[in-house]
């Protein structure tokens, strides 16, 4: 079943925005530990800031340690899949090989369970689909150097929009570490099966939990960044997912991932305290 006896606090739960984080990152894991978490998600941008600023690996590791938490989860690795391949697109190659060697270097520093990594282009942006399978294997090859594994996060209205998509990919690629990231947003705002959950269990690293209203605000991407709700607080039927996700075989680590513009203002203690709070009263709905 999902391990829900120790749950992780996403990046962006804790952050009070998209972009540089509003609160400091020994702040965070504080808030984090007191909340009740176990572990935190560090995005690796968030991470090449913290040591701009002089806050060292060693430093980082101290704090964590001091909490009690580790880094379960690290993001979020984007254009691995689409190229580029166009020789005049050398500079989006180089960017996409810096920030894949920042991933790597968060992973050295911290030693995650998993790597998320997704593709935000439309489908026509996406090679050929055994193109796709061949680079994620390169991709989960380059993990295993690293110790670690890689989650495909399938987003509704990407060239992964969803379970199926992802699965697909990871069943071509035949790496044992890779796998998906199935985050309760994209599964219900997009094409949810029972039946490639079923099929996919085990691969399944990462069990990510949000709610949100019955109807979406704006587009899908702004819906998506703005309007999530703690778990348990909107319309989604995440007792049945937990559920589903049980008798399926998942044992994935549940991460709580809240994104909006209502939590990004509360201060970082209140966020984690509701995101944690909210969780574990739906745990116990699901289980008991």
């Amino acid at each position: 079943m999902p391990d829900t006896d120790t749950l992780v606090c996403s990046h962006f739960t804790l952050t009070g925005g998209l972009g540089p984080a509003r609160f400091g990152f020994a702040e965070r894991v504080a808030a984090a530990a007191e909340a009740g978490f176990g572990g935190i998600g560090l995005l690796a941008a968030d991470h090449a800031r913290a040591g701009a600023a002089g806050l060292t690996d060693r430093a980082m590791a101290g704090v964590l340690a001091d909490h009690g938490l580790v880094v379960a989860e690290v993001e979020f690795l984007a254009g691995w899949a689409t190229g580029p391949d166009d020789p005049e697109a050398a500079e989006a190659a180089e960017a996409a090989r810096v920030a894949e060697a920042q991933i790597w270097a968060t992973v050295d520093a911290f030693g995650p369970r998993v790597v998320s990594v997704g593709e935000l282009g439309g489908p026509e942006a996406m090679p050929p689909p055994d193109v796709v399978a061949e680079r994620f294997a390169a991709l989960c090859d380059r993990a295993a150097e690293h110790g670690t594994r890689v989650a495909i996060e399938f987003v509704p209205w990407t060239g992964i929009p969803d379970i199926a998509a992802a699965a697909t990919i990871v069943r071509a690629a035949g790496r044992r570490n890779g796998g998906i990231a199935l985050d309760s947003w994209h599964w219900f705002r997009g094409n949810p099966s029972a039946e490639t959950l079923r099929s996919v269990a085990d691969r399944v690293f990462m069990l990510q939990l949000n709610d949100a209203d019955r109807e979406v605000v704006g587009t899908l991407a702004e819906d998506t960044v703005r309007n999530r709700r703690c778990p348990g607080e909107g319309s989604f039927d995440l007792v049945g997912l937990l559920l589903l996700a049980r008798d399926a075989g998942v044992s994935a680590p549940v991460s709580v991932e809240v994104m909006s513009t209502d939590h990004f203002a509360l201060p970082v203690g209140e966020a984690a305290r509701q995101a944690y709070g909210s969780t574990r009263r739906l745990i116990e709905r699901a289980w008991h």
